[in-house]
């Protein structure tokens, strides 16, 4: 009797043995990726790879072959072309919701055209959008749980906490852009607790050799977190495919649909965890045809951008060149420079400077008819202007941290005075000479009506510290505008209808401290 109840048990043991092992599983997991898609359905040209209508089709090949698979845009997907900034956004949410994403993180230039069109656009998308990092934004959450064959996997979402140093108080009120590292402290347990046993990070930050800045702190995510099983980056319009940070995988797929990043992981059911993972990006080149549903779904917005960004505007007496900007002055510059003096001017606004900068020192202005799509090419962001009442003083210290900034493509000149710098003096000292444009002196007590534009009043990033500070004094009495800087070269080139190109010669660099050479003539 016993030797037959023994037998028993080893044979339910046996079996038990041979269930558990059969519930033990490996599941393959694809994750796919989009990121800085900035508008883009179609590529820049039909030569060069990019637009989110390429990728649709690789992410259709890949969901053909793979059975699990999930799909996230790390953002910065609806500012940058007509046919997005026309819709408000809304073609872009509509092709996301199309190729059914399971998240869309928020990046920073979601932000510059103000919460209305932003919150249009969340409203509706039909997938989760993240930010675990931003508090403020009704329908915004902190993470997404999608099982995947049985796994539970948490999507969580950062965007970059540098967005109130580039965007002005006015376009993000009421709300609030918390650390990177203090933030996945609170989420990762809470989705842990949710039962989450893969954790994918998505977000709109970058990595950088360098180190981290005020904006990327992914050095420090991956230090800090190596339970991740991968971050999918964005922000810095870079490629990064099989990377490590700190023996954490990183994937990252360039910009303006390029790329679709693709990471392949394995979770094994017994062990409990990840045991293998990869990444790579899959570039969408001209060899990639469009996806037909879409740019099908586009159609009607592309048209309409087509046709508005062919508006003539007025003509090129002879082309205005950039060789040799930002520090070199232009003709490029010092148009857009009077362009938004003129602006403000037909808005009952005088001012006596602009501090203005070129957007994209490679685009010139042809000789010949100039259509809306010139201007959009000079000018791709959607700034506006401020104009702050700045004593001389005042007015120095931003400059002589301008002048710091001379041998980088973040300088920005001067428009109605005459400045003279020499940028390799010590800070403090950088400005040498500042007159009114007749030549005739400022003085110490007056002040000074100058124009700059949003991006900058904001910090730009922390590059002009000073400049926000001081403009942010109750004194300087800072108004803003809703006159965009694009707005106001269509305005100046309608006005005008024929432009010519000229300098007049506002600034002059000197650099007497390097084998005595002579100065520089702008």
């Amino acid at each position: 009797m016993m030797k037959t109840s023994a037998s028993r048990v080893g044979w339910l043991f046996l079996f038990l043995l041979v269930l558990a092992s059969s519930w033990a599983r490996e599941v393959s997991i694809t994750i796919l990726s989009t990121t800085d898609l900035h508008g883009h359905i179609l590529a820049d040209k039909p030569t060069e790879p990019g637009g989110l209508a390429r990728c649709a089709t690789l992410i259709r090949q890949t969901r053909a072959t793979e059975k699990n698979v999930l799909l996230v845009d790390a953002g910065d997907t609806i500012q940058g072309t007509a046919e997005s900034w026309l819709s408000g956004g809304q073609v872009m949410v509509r092709a996301l919701n199309a190729l059914r994403y399971d998240a869309w993180v928020l990046g920073n230039h979601e932000f510059d055209w103000g919460l209305e069109k932003l919150t249009n656009c969340i409203a509706r998308a039909e997938m989760p959008v993240l930010a675990a990092n931003l508090s403020g934004l009704a329908r915004v959450q902190p993470f997404v749980m999608r099982e995947v064959d049985g796994v539970k996997v948490a999507i969580v979402g950062l965007t970059t906490p540098g967005i109130p140093n580039w965007s002005r108080p006015r376009l993000i009120p009421g709300l609030q852009f918390a650390d990177s590292v203090e933030t996945l402290r609170k989420v990762l347990p809470a989705a842990r607790e949710g039962g989450a046993q893969v954790f994918v990070l998505v977000v709109h930050q970058g990595y950088k050799e360098g180190g981290d800045d005020h904006a990327n702190q992914i050095r420090a995510i991956a230090e800090r977190f190596p339970e991740l099983s991968v971050i999918i980056g964005g922000h810095t319009h870079r490629d990064f495919n099989g990377f490590r940070v700190s023996g954490v995988l990183y994937n990252q797929a360039g910009f303006h649909g390029q790329r679709v990043g693709r990471v392949d992981l394995v979770f094994d059911t017994e062990q409990g965890k990840v045991t293998s993972r990869q990444s790579r990006t899959v570039e969408a080149d001209a060899s990639v045809a469009a996806d037909e549903a879409v740019v099908a779904l586009a159609r009607e917005d592309l048209d309409r951008a087509e046709k508005y960004l062919a508006t003539p505007l007025g003509e090129a007496a002879d082309a205005f060149p950039t060789r040799g900007g930002p520090k070199r002055e232009t003709p490029v510059h010092d148009l857009l420079c009077g362009a938004i003096a003129g602006a403000l001017e037909r808005r009952g606004v005088k001012v006596d400077a602009v501090v203005h900068g070129l957007l994209n020192a490679r685009e010139t202005l042809a000789k010949g008819p100039v259509t809306v799509r010139d201007v959009w090419r000079i000018v791709p962001y959607e700034n506006t202007v401020g104009v702050a009442r700045l004593t001389l003083a005042q007015l120095r210290e931003i400059l002589d941290e301008d002048a710091g900034t001379y041998d980088k493509h973040e300088f920005r000149g001067v428009w109605g005075l005459r400045w003279r710098f020499d940028p390799r003096s010590a800070e403090g000292s950088r400005v040498l000479e500042l007159r009114r444009g007749n030549g005739a002196a400022v003085e110490e007590g007056e002040r000074l009506a100058v124009a700059f534009n949003s991006y900058e009043l904001a910090s730009g990033g922390l590059k002009w510290k000073k400049l926000r500070e001081l403009a942010d004094l109750p004194e300087t009495k800072l108004v803003e505008y809703d006159v965009s800087t694009r707005e106001a070269l269509m305005e100046e080139i309608r006005q005008k209808r024929v432009v010519t190109p000229q300098i007049e010669g506002w600034w002059q660099a000197e650099d007497f401290h390097r084998r005595g050479r002579k100065p520089v003539a702008q």
